[in-house]
């Protein structure tokens, strides 16, 4: 076999992963060779001494491709597992079960030909959430099975009974963010309603709940279990064959009737709800798209803008995380501010005033059967009250 010729790109790898990762030889000896690259470990030491002028010259590559360079090699790292080079411990057997879960209930999210593509998303979901879940409470070593007073494990057909997802929502040790643990209540909370007793189309209504719920369960597994478990880039953006516009059938228009399950669970979660955790990303993701020339991105999470069909495409996305207040903290605020005489009849006669209730002012949002004010609201309000008693 001939004597391997290291291009300068990947000299220039090498010399990131030990500058950037620092990385010993061995470890990145183990990501450039395979059966068919005849290298050897001490080449990896001759580029970091710089024992060869061509190896000084090459520039060590920047931080972002050597993190590309490792998301790659992290999918090679989990196909190893899948196929059997290594024995796969129990723990990780679970989370790449986990893993191929979300995904498939993902992939069938995605498809808008299922109705229920909700509901199979949400059962789907709620098993890959309970064994990804189940994988980090036993790396922790807890043992998440249900146990009598006396020790012995409680069975159920001769298995063991091993701890609902409710359930480990309420353990410390799952190590899950309170935003997580509100998010993934409200997904088992519509799975008991829509279970057997609900056949309305709830796809929109609970759209920021799913969405929420698949980029959580993402950024737990890789952070507790590894680069090798990122499949964002398995699962991007679909094919689109209609032209984006505010005119598409598929897109959410305004707000309507919330059908009786989804608002029976609003009630139940989202009532007792301080605004900080309504707001936080991990309970509810929410994506607005809004035309290119309006530059009104303000009932999103995530902001998707675009120009106009027949013109050079263009797509921005930023983070745009706006605090809602119910009306009785909107009018706290007032009287913080020094507005005199808040009640809720004046409250009430300066949002009518100026219409600020109409969707497209985006001064305020109803949820669930609730209005909710923008800090703009509140201060466009502040300006009516404040002129009327001038």
């Amino acid at each position: 076999m001939a004597k391997l010729h290291l291009s300068d790109r990947e000299i220039s790898l090498i010399k990131g992963l030990l500058t950037h990762k620092g990385m010993n030889d061995q470890q990145v000896l183990a990501v450039f060779s395979y059966l068919d690259r005849n290298m050897n470990h001490r080449e990896i030491a001759q580029i970091r001494r710089g024992d060869k002028p061509r190896y000084v010259a090459i520039a060590a590559a920047p931080l972002a491709e050597v993190d590309e360079l490792l998301y790659h090699y992290a999918k090679i790292a989990s196909l190893a597992d899948r196929l059997g080079f290594c024995e796969m411990d129990p723990i990780t057997a679970k989370v790449h079960k986990a893993v191929e879960i979300m995904k498939t209930a993902i992939m069938v999210y995605n498809n808008n030909m299922i109705v229920t593509r909700s509901e199979t998303f949400i059962v789907l979901g709620v098993i890959a959430w309970t064994y990804l879940v189940h994988a980090h409470l036993e790396a922790q070593s807890v043992d998440p099975i249900y146990r009598t007073p006396d020790g012995t494990d409680v069975l159920i057909d001769g298995k063991p009974k091993y701890w609902e997802l409710t359930y480990c929502l309420g353990r410390p040790e799952a190590a899950l963010t309170k935003g997580m643990i509100n998010n993934l209540r409200y997904i088992i909370a519509i799975r008991n309603e829509v279970e057997h007793r609900s056949y309305e189309d709830i796809n929109a209504e609970i759209q920021s709940k799913i969405q929420a719920a698949a980029l959580n369960f993402l950024r737990y597994a890789k952070e507790k279990f590894g680069p090798k478990f990122d499949f964002s880039h398995d699962l991007a953006f679909t094919i689109q064959l209609q032209a984006l516009t505010l005119g598409s059938p598929n897109m959410i228009k305004g707000v309507g009737l919330v059908s009786k399950s989804v608002a029976a669970v609003n009630a139940l979660i989202e009532e007792p709800m301080s605004p900080g955790d309504f707001n936080d990303p991990d309970y509810a993701f929410r994506v607005h798209v809004t035309p290119k020339v309006t530059n009104n991105a303000k009932n999103a999470d995530q902001a998707v803008t675009y120009n106009p069909v027949g013109s050079n495409i263009e797509i921005a996305i930023k983070q745009v995380e706006r605090p809602k207040f119910r009306q009785k903290e909107a009018m706290e605020r007032l009287e913080a501010e020094g507005v005199p005489h808040v009640t809720s009849h004046t409250f009430q006669k300066a949002w009518k005033s100026k219409n600020l209730k109409n969707p497209g002012k985006g001064m305020a949002i109803l949820l669930g059967g609730v209005w909710f004010w923008y800090q703009e609201g509140i201060d466009a309000i502040k300006e009516i009250m404040l002129a009327g008693q001038g």
